[in-house]
């Protein structure tokens, strides 16, 4: 299982996830696992090899140009490579 570690946490929240946790009979781990869960219980999972780009974005951009026609300059002919080793 994954570990995280919150360094920054403000101690009245601490104070009040102890609160919580006490009140539901549980430990300050298990009451913000709990937390967590019921947070992104909803939240569908995005797995994208490209992680710069937001969730839709190209569903939401692609074929969207409105302006004039692209068009793209004639390219310089294949230039003679030495073959790698």
């Amino acid at each position: 299982m994954t570990q995280v570690i919150l360094k920054r946490l403000n101690p009245i929240v601490i104070e009040k996830l102890k609160h919580l946790a006490q009140s539901h009979q549980r430990t300050l781990e298990e009451e913000i696992t709990s937390i967590l869960e019921d947070v992104t219980e909803n939240t569908p999972i995005v797995i994208s090899k490209n992680r710069n780009w937001s969730p839709g974005f190209f569903e939401q951009t692609c074929g969207s140009w409105q302006g004039e026609l692209l068009v793209r300059e004639p390219q310089p002919e294949a230039q003679e490579r030495e073959p790698l080793l």
